[in-house]
């Protein structure tokens, strides 16, 4: 083990610094996300479609940013309230949280992988996956980065 990972391990998290952490590793997440989503819909002009139900059809809707917003805020603060469970059990909390946010972004590629195509683009879903990705990178940074002492 070098002495960085060393360090990290055993560093205390403060539960003081975690109730700015949180949100702000939220607000990154939520911002980052965004930021893809313009990028994608507005210069690429990826539509960002997912599936909707009509009566005896499955039709396709542009995912609305609000949506982008709101699953952005429930899965960082998700991820907040891990951490903080991790940090105050854990007897090597970092490496812990890390271990299981890898997991967990790892099985969240379900979710959009397995959405029917037609009527969903495989660009549509990769789209979605990337802004998992983005997302875990915003909040794990920020929590990981600045939730110690």
């Amino acid at each position: 083990m070098n002495a960085n990972s060393s360090l990290a391990e055993t560093e205390p998290v403060s539960l003081g610094r975690l109730a700015w952490v949180v949100p702000l590793a939220t607000t990154g997440a939520v911002t980052a996300n965004l930021i893809f989503y313009f990028i994608i819909t507005r210069w690429l002009h990826i539509g960002l479609r997912f599936p909707t139900e009509a009566p005896g059809r499955i039709l396709s809707a542009t995912l609305p940013a609000g949506d982008i917003v709101l699953f952005s805020v429930i899965f960082s603060l998700g991820a907040g309230i891990v951490f903080v469970v991790v940090t105050q059990s854990a007897r090597r909390p970092i490496r812990t949280y890390l271990i299981i946010a890898s997991a967990v972004l790892l099985g969240s590629f379900l979710l959009p992988l397995k959405i029917p195509s037609p009527p969903v683009a495989m660009i549509d879903k990769l789209s979605l996956v990337a802004m998992h990705i983005i997302g875990a990178i915003a909040v794990v940074s920020v929590l990981v980065g600045l939730g110690r002492e």
